[in-house]
C-alpha cells in the first residue's frame, strides 16, 4: 500500500475527513471534521499510525506533550 493513498485499506474514512487521533495499542480514537468521533482497531497499527501522520494528522498525545512541556518551561 502507498502511504499517499487518500483510504487506508480496512478504513472507511478518508484522510481528509480526518482532525486528529490518539493511539492506545492497536485502537486508534479519531476525531472526523464533522465533529464525530470514531474507533478503528488496526490489524498493523504502526502502518496506520504511519499513514495517518503521512496525511499530517495531528497525533493528540505528541501535540499535548509539545504544548504542555513549552508552557511549563514558560511558567519556570
Amino acid at each position: 500500500m502507498i502511504m499517499t493513498n487518500p483510504y487506508f485499506s480496512g478504513f472507511e474514512h478518508s484522510a481528509a475527513q480526518i482532525r486528529r487521533f490518539l493511539q492506545t495499542h492497536k485502537t486508534f480514537t479519531l476525531l472526523l471534521s464533522g465533529g464525530s468521533i470514531v474507533h478503528h482497531e488496526a490489524e498493523d497499527a504502526t502502518r496506520f499510525r504511519t499513514w495517518l501522520l503521512t496525511h499530517q494528522i495531528e497525533d493528540v498525545r505528541e501535540s499535548f506533550t509539545k504544548y504542555y512541556s513549552a508552557y511549563n518551561l514558560m511558567s519556570a
